[in-house]
């Protein structure tokens, strides 16, 4: 959040003095539009006053907003009228299991690999990349988190599938401190099961 301030601050800036709004993207410059900078000011206005909410940026700026408050949500609907929005609502049905499980993900198929480990911005060893190559039956991770942990052995933002608790004992011992947290994948046929 705290970056977010700053950015939306540093665009205000340019903003009162007539500048173009520009957002460095790797190697390139984008022109970020008026109506985008407006409404981010808005939500963000509305973000100060609630604080029952989780934010995720993924990497193509999208805006995720995760909250159990209905009304907080709609609120930020109807104020950011150019924004394309999607509100998503667990399906009633499955409603209390998520409220006494708050670590785990409901799954349309039976997953293979039914353990997520997400990653946090600490260092992790290198050679965990190593690991993670010679066991690709028993883990998956994508090829960009695979790179960044061999060039950088940093994780932050991303995450990987294990199959069973077995494996995940052996990977939260491997990355240390970069696991930021672990859910479980349920597959939705096997609830009432």
């Amino acid at each position: 959040m705290i970056k977010f301030i700053e950015k939306l601050d540093e665009f205000t800036e340019s903003y009162r003095s007539g500048d173009l709004l520009i957002k460095r993207v790797w190697r390139t410059e984008v022109t970020i539009p008026e109506v985008d900078f407006l409404e981010a000011k808005e939500l963000y206005k509305i973000l100060k006053t609630e604080n029952s909410y989780k934010i995720r940026v993924d990497p193509s700026s999208t805006l995720t907003i995760f909250s159990n408050n209905k009304d907080f949500l709609l609120e930020i609907i109807k104020k950011l009228k150019k924004t394309e929005i999607n509100l998503w609502e667990p399906n009633k049905k499955y409603i209390e299991l998520l409220q006494k499980n708050s670590k785990i993900i409901l799954v349309d198929k039976k997953p293979d690999l039914p353990y997520k480990i997400n990653f946090n911005n600490k260092k992790c060893n290198k050679d965990f990349a190593r690991w993670v190559r010679a066991n690709r039956d028993k883990c998956r991770m994508g090829n960009a988190a695979l790179l960044s942990l061999e060039d950088f052995g940093y994780l932050n933002g991303y995450y990987m599938f294990v199959r069973d608790e077995k494996i995940l004992n052996i990977v939260t011992l491997l990355a240390g401190m970069s696991v930021r947290n672990v859910e479980k994948l349920v597959y939705k046929d096997n609830i009432d099961k």
